[in-house]
């Protein structure tokens, strides 16, 4: 008589499903054990997370396939302990199998950090949006997390407990159940297709990753550079004419006074035009009289994790200057950043920039600062007074900036220093106390711009 065996199906899942597992939970503990500095930290939680779905969705086809291929029956000669025993690992695999994927999803949506998830970087995987992550999410993360490390132990110990009993059958009793799980041909080729599918969606995944931003510093100014005296007008302008709109990285304002246009969408700014007069206080009358060079203007940002420094730029932003030397009291300027332009080109951080722990651009999209309040400290060297509005915190600052006027290019250069919670951004404990992300962060601008005489 021969012996039953599982259905190729059955055995290609098998294997495929049990190297997975393997490779996933030491690929968790690598990953978990990595420094967030770690280039490659934020890639191996995607690709885990991919790997996570991947076994998810091939145990429910296993599952499916099971119910309606009966397995083949076990030896007569085992015990009626060991019979119950066998059919009862089998489910609380597929428990396990089914629900540790789960909480590693649940882990993501509960999390401050609030990164999408994609299968490879190609198809989104909606978060479990009906999970509350209750007043402190950090701490219901570490919960899940927690939850996710314990059913990951728990696979191990039923993978010893079920490799030890197959060895006992195949080597002790040698009655065949062994055998009827050794992988044929066909089955190793079934198996070998599952990881080639996903050598593919790994190498989409790399694929698909956007390439490295260019961090621009800011220039450096020094007592060598050659200036020239900043323009001045001979009189305030007294009006109340609508202030024009200059788009960094839009075209410059057209001299008939027609609108700007996005270049994206071709529609024109979304932003209100403002008067002078709504903007500040009524005695400020002096319009927008200054066009940027977009190409060559920076806004940056600085920071540290763990004590190491990291920066970025935001793509995005709008500045509006009405300025004269002589008409200080009458000056003004506003700039509007499009939060989700953030970039430092780190993947980890870049993801995690957007959520709600941080600039929340979905019910946030922008941050402004607007200054009211001019003054000179020295010789080519101003404060700025003004506000700083991110998310829902606002908060006055002084910004200090620097005019140099070189072969007719007048650049402003300056920076301030911030802590970071009072603008509502990374207010979680765990950011600080985990994650290892100072308080202290620094803007920083590099301005050109020509007179609009």
């Amino acid at each position: 008589m021969s012996e039953q065996r599982y259905s190729t199906v059955a055995v290609a899942l098998h294997w495929a499903i049990a190297l997975l597992i393997l490779g996933q939970i030491a690929g968790g503990l690598y990953m978990h054990n990595l420094p967030n500095s770690a280039a490659a930290k934020f890639d191996l939680y995607q690709l885990h997370k991919s790997f996570g779905l991947s076994i998810f969705a091939l145990t429910l086809v296993r599952l499916g396939w099971r119910l309606v291929h009966k397995p083949p029956p076990l030896p007569n000669t085992m015990p009626g302990w060991q019979v119950l025993t066998a059919r009862a690992t089998h489910w609380v695999f597929y428990f396990l199998m089914l629900a540790t994927p789960l909480v590693g999803l649940a882990i993501v949506s509960v999390s401050p950090k609030d990164i999408p998830t994609e299968w490879f970087g190609l198809i989104g995987v909606p978060h479990l949006g009906f999970l509350d992550p209750g007043a402190d999410p950090a701490a219901t993360e570490h919960q899940f997390i927690e939850l996710h490390e314990k059913l990951s132990y728990a696979i191990l110990g039923l993978l010893a407990l079920h490799v030890a009993a197959a060895m006992k059958h195949g080597f002790i009793n040698r009655d065949g159940v062994l055998r009827s799980m050794a992988p044929g041909i066909a089955a190793i080729s079934g198996a070998a297709g599952v990881f080639i599918a996903l050598a593919i969606g790994i190498a989409a995944y790399f694929g698909g990753k956007p390439g490295p931003i260019e961090i621009v510093r800011t220039p450096e100014i020094s007592a060598s550079v050659a200036t020239e005296e900043v323009p001045q007008a001979t009189a305030p302008i007294d009006t109340e004419e609508p202030v024009e709109e200059i788009l960094s990285g839009d075209p410059a304002p057209a001299p008939d006074g027609t609108e700007n246009v996005d270049v994206a969408t071709n529609e024109a700014p979304a932003t209100p035009r403002l008067t002078a007069n709504t903007l500040c206080d009524g005695d400020k009358k002096l319009p927008i009289n200054w066009r940027i060079d977009n190409a060559a203007s920076r806004l940056r940002f600085i920071g540290s994790q763990n004590g190491q420094s990291f920066e970025g730029v935001f793509g995005a932003f709008k500045t509006e200057i009405a300025f004269d030397d002589q008409f200080l009291d009458q000056s003004w300027l506003r700039v509007t950043v499009q939060t989700s332009s953030a970039a430092t080109g780190d993947q980890l951080i870049d993801s995690t920039l957007p959520g709600g722990e941080w600039f929340g651009v979905k019910e946030f999209p922008t941050a402004t600062f607007t200054a009211c309040d001019i003054q000179r400290t020295g010789d080519g060297h101003y404060e700025a007074a003004g506000t700083l509005a991110i998310k829902d915190a606002a908060h006055d600052i002084t910004l200090p900036f620097e005019l140099v006027v070189n072969d007719g290019v007048t650049t402003a250069t300056g920076g301030v220093d911030l802590i970071r919670t009072n603008f509502d951004l990374g207010t979680a404990p765990s950011w600080l106390d985990d994650e290892g992300v100072a308080l202290e962060a620094r803007i920083e601008f590099s301005v050109n711009a020509s007179r609009l005489n």
